[in-house]
């Protein structure tokens, strides 16, 4: 059976983020979402939670890490991983939990802190897949040139909303078949079709702003 997610959310155990568990709920139901994957600034609470109080969707804990050198997606996680950490080590922690590691929107221009290309290829064999679609990066052109790299690499890509706001969850998602564990993910991803496309950042971004003033 294909179901549908958004591998990358945000929720209010991140700072910028608005989405509660009853909004995530109710947007996964109408927008016809197995489930997402939680994947919040730094912590791994909101994963954990939400996994314990939303049984009925499919709720994959995770924590987006900022690394000394860019952010890295951690899913399947069951400790948190701390940030500030060099990459690879970084990747070492993700995948001493049977995590997997994820990147996120590599290739938006806009982010100071991302790992070149470069350093992206060197770690290649460590990367279990790449974000190819992004719903919000900043540079018009990071999901594609993401695509194309990870076709380079022969990385699977993986596909996020990137939602800080509950209405945005979902605009993004993955088609893929069912899985148990992280190796059937991995598996069902390398079959997975991507859907939705790159939508505005910057209403989210006022979001965050209006956050951290409050």
């Amino acid at each position: 059976m294909r179901i549908k997610l958004d591998l990358h959310v945000h929720t209010v155990y991140s700072f910028d983020s608005s989405v509660d568990a009853a909004g995530l709920l109710e947007e996964c139901r109408r927008k016809g979402l197995a489930g997402v994957a939680i994947t919040d600034h730094d912590s791994l609470q909101g994963g954990l939670a939400f996994a314990a109080e939303l049984e009925q969707l499919v709720i994959i804990p995770g924590e987006e890490i900022r690394s000394a050198e860019g952010e890295i997606i951690g899913l399947f996680l069951r400790e948190e991983i701390p940030p500030g950490l060099p990459a690879p080590e970084t990747m070492e922690l993700i995948h001493r939990q049977d995590g997997l590691v994820v990147i996120p929107h590599p290739f938006d221009y806009v982010k100071l802190r991302r790992m070149t290309a470069s350093r992206l290829s060197k770690l290649s064999r460590h990367i279990d897949a790449l974000e190819a679609l992004n719903g919000k990066p900043r540079y018009w052109g990071a999901n594609r040139k993401a695509a194309a790299f990870a076709a380079r690499q022969g990385i699977p890509v993986s596909a996020g909303s990137d939602a800080h706001r509950a209405e945005d969850v979902g605009r993004v998602y993955v088609e893929m078949d069912e899985f148990t564990n992280p190796g059937e993910f991995l598996v069902a991803l390398r079959g997975a079709t991507l859907h939705g496309s790159r939508y505005s950042p910057w209403a989210s971004q006022l979001e965050r702003w209006k956050a951290r003033m409050r």
